[in-house]
C-alpha cells in the first residue's frame, strides 16, 4: 500500500477501545506474577513446550506434532477488514514463532459492541483472506456482543518437533535478528488523531506525511511470519515473534528462558515514527514501544548468519542484524543504530 490510508464508511473501529491492538495486553510483569499465583510457570511434562512459550506443542508421532496458540485485541485499525487482516496476521504469527507452518487452522474469536455488528462480515473476511494467502482456513469460531471490539482466534498447525522454535536456547555469541521494522504503536496513533485537536501536534514533527507513515505500518502488519519462520527453523537457537511487550520486552523473556544476556545495537524503524513516538512517550527508541503483528527474534549462530540472509533475499523477506546474546542476564541497548525503513 502507498500514499494515505482510504477512508473507511463504517464508524472508526478504534473510537469503540481505550487501548488499541498489542497495547491492550496485560503488563509483561503482571503477567508473571499472574501465572505465578495461579501455579502455572512450570512446565507441562505432557507438552513439549506450553506456558511462557508462543504457543503449545503437543506430539503426535515423532515426526509430527499439534501447535496451538490463542491470541486476540482491540482495534488498531478503523477499517472493519483491515482490523481482520492483522487480527489473523498476529495470531498466526505465534504458531509461525514456533517454525509450525503447516496445516494452519483458525476458530474466530470475535466480539462486538452492539452498535456495530454489521462490521463481523467485513472483519471475518479479512481474517480469511489473511489464512488464505498462508494456506490456512476459518474452521468456525465463536461470537459474542462486548463493550469493546476484540477480533483474533484459537490458531492450530502442525510442524516436525525438530524444526521447533522456543524462547529457550539461545547461547552466548549468537546474533540476534528482526523480520519487520518497529514503530506500528505510534504510526497507528497519530493515524488515529490526525483529524483531531492534536492533528497539527503529529503533523509537525515529522516530515513524512502521517498516511504514509500509517499505510507502511499496516502492510508490515498484515505481512504474515511464514516465510521468515520457515527459514528460521533450520537454523535458530531461539526465536519468539514482537508484540505487546516490544522489542526489549520479548528480548528479556528469550534471554530470561535462555539463560543469557541481550545486547541491542541497532533498531529498524517504520520511517518517520521516532519523532512520533517521542511526541507521545511510546519509547520506540528505547526498545519499549508496544508492537502489533511483529516480526520475529531470532537468535542464530554465527557460523549460520551467511546463510540466514542469504535465504531471507532469496525469499523476500525482510531482515536486520540487531543486536547480540551475551553472558549474563537482562537486556541493554548499546547506543542502538535508528535505521529508518520505507516500503
Amino acid at each position: 500500500m502507498t500514499g494515505d490510508m482510504e477512508e473507511s464508511e463504517n464508524p472508526p473501529l478504534t473510537e469503540f477501545a481505550e487501548l488499541h491492538g498489542c497495547s491492550c495486553k496485560v503488563g509483561q510483569g503482571d503477567l508473571e506474577a499472574l501465572l505465578r499465583e495461579a501455579g502455572l510457570d512450570r512446565a507441562d511434562d505432557d507438552l513439549l513446550f506450553g506456558v511462557g512459550e508462543d504457543a503449545f506443542a503437543r506430539r503426535l508421532r515423532e515426526d509430527l506434532a499439534l501447535v496451538g496458540t490463542v491470541d486476540f485485541f482491540t482495534p488498531i485499525a478503523d477499517d472493519p477488514y483491515d482490523f481482520g487482516r492483522v487480527a489473523a496476521c498476529n495470531a498466526a504469527s505465534d504458531a509461525f514463532a514456533t517454525g509450525a507452518t503447516e496445516n494452519l487452522t483458525c476458530m474466530v474469536v470475535l466480539a462486538l459492541p452492539r452498535a456495530i455488528t454489521d462490521c463481523a462480515p467485513a472483519i471475518i473476511a479479512g481474517m480469511a483472506d489473511v489464512l488464505e494467502d498462508v494456506e490456512g482456513t476459518v474452521a468456525g469460531g465463536h461470537t459474542t456482543m462486548n463493550p469493546w471490539p476484540i477480533a483474533g482466534g484459537a490458531v492450530t498447525a502442525t510442524g516436525d518437533p525438530g524444526q521447533f522454535m522456543t524462547t529457550a536456547g539461545a547461547q552466548p555469541g549468537d546474533r540476534l535478528y528482526l523480520t519487520k521494522p518497529l514503530g506500528t504503536q505510534p504510526a497507528m496513533g497519530a493515524h488515529r488523531v490526525r483529524n483531531g485537536e492534536f492533528g497539527d501536534s503529529v503533523r509537525d514533527v515529522t516530515d513524512r506525511g502521517i498516511g504514509d507513515i500509517a499505510a507502511d505500518a499496516l502492510d508490515w502488519m498484515t505481512t504474515p511470519n511464514r516465510d521468515a519462520a520457515r527459514v528460521a527453523r533450520a537454523y535458530a537457537t531461539a526465536a519468539t515473534d514482537v508484540t505487546g511487550f516490544g522489542l526489549c520486552g520479548e528480548a528479556r523473556v528469550l534471554g530470561s528462558r535462555s539463560g543469557v544476556g541481550v545486547e541491542i545495537t541497532r533498531l529498524p524503524v517504520i520511517d518517520g515514527t521516532p519523532a512520533l513516538s517521542r511526541l507521545f512517550g511510546y519509547g520506540l527508541e528505547d526498545g519499549e514501544s508496544a508492537e502489533t503483528s511483529g516480526g520475529l527474534l531470532i537468535a542464530v549462530s554465527p557460523e549460520h548468519t551467511a546463510t540466514l540472509e542469504d535465504e531471507f533475499a532469496e525469499r523476500g523477506v525482510f531482515v536486520r542484524e540487531v543486536g547480540r546474546v551475551t553472558d549474563g542476564t537482562g537486556v541493554r541497548l548499546r547506543e542502538p543504530e535508528i535505521d529508518p525503513v520505507r516500503l
